[in-house]
């Protein structure tokens, strides 16, 4: 193992977003508009991180038709992928972004892709903020509703 796939591991999981992500598909596998309504994030930042972390190898992708689905990469993880995932596992549950995540994902498991792309992204109960409701750091914002 090299120098470069340990900092991409740790660069991946050094990022409070990414480890969201991580630790909803600890869960089983989610297509993408799944974890964007989750993590309530844009889309290109969430495509961006999962980049990213299929990247360093802790994600792998499937396409099915239109859809994209990430689960967490078992099979071809580095040692240091691996590694972090299994610590991960342990780390962080009782952590009440990382619970809320996990019922929201449980949510988005139950409602499927299809009714969440129709939705634009969105889980019930929330409605999609357009562009003049965007926060100060430029990212798509939902609200209660």
């Amino acid at each position: 193992m090299s120098l470069r796939a340990y900092e991409s591991v740790m660069k991946a999981v050094a990022d409070p977003t990414r480890v969201r992500i991580l630790k909803v598909l600890e869960g089983g596998e989610l297509c993408v508009c799944q974890v964007i309504a989750v993590i309530a994030l844009g889309q290109s930042t969430i495509s961006k991180h999962l980049f990213l972390l299929k990247s360093a190898g802790l994600v792998e992708d499937r396409r099915d038709r239109k859809w994209i689905y990430y689960s967490l990469d078992r099979k071809h993880a580095s040692s240091y992928a691996t590694r972090a995932l299994r610590n991960l596992k342990g780390w962080l549950n009782d952590d009440p972004v990382v619970m809320k995540d996990r019922e929201r994902t449980a949510l988005a498991r139950a409602i499927g892709p299809v009714a969440i792309c129709e939705r634009g992204m969105t889980l019930p109960g929330r409605r999609y903020v357009g562009a003049a409701g965007k926060g100060s750091m430029g990212g798509r914002r939902e609200a209660g509703g």
